[in-house]
């Protein structure tokens, strides 16, 4: 939650700006960003976060995740 955020300061968003997230599919994080996708989106004011298959485009960061690097997507709604 905390790079999903430092991800929409950067990009210049309000806080009450709604987002949509997705994440890049990776195995060691699968289960818990699905598991936690509510909370996470709750937290976030994300209307959907979401895991896929490939993220790209505008608004894709690379991040690290428990040494484990994943692309996430935050576009404003």
């Amino acid at each position: 939650m905390n790079r999903i955020q430092n991800i929409r300061k950067d990009s210049g968003f309000d806080v009450t700006d709604k987002i949509t997230v997705l994440i890049e599919d990776h195995e060691l994080i699968r289960e818990a960003v699905i598991r936690h996708s509510s909370y996470i989106g709750s937290q976030t004011l994300a209307t959907s976060v979401s895991v896929v298959p490939v993220v790209t485009g505008d608004g894709t960061r690379e991040i690290d995740i428990e040494e484990v690097m994943v692309k996430i997507s935050v576009k404003k709604n």
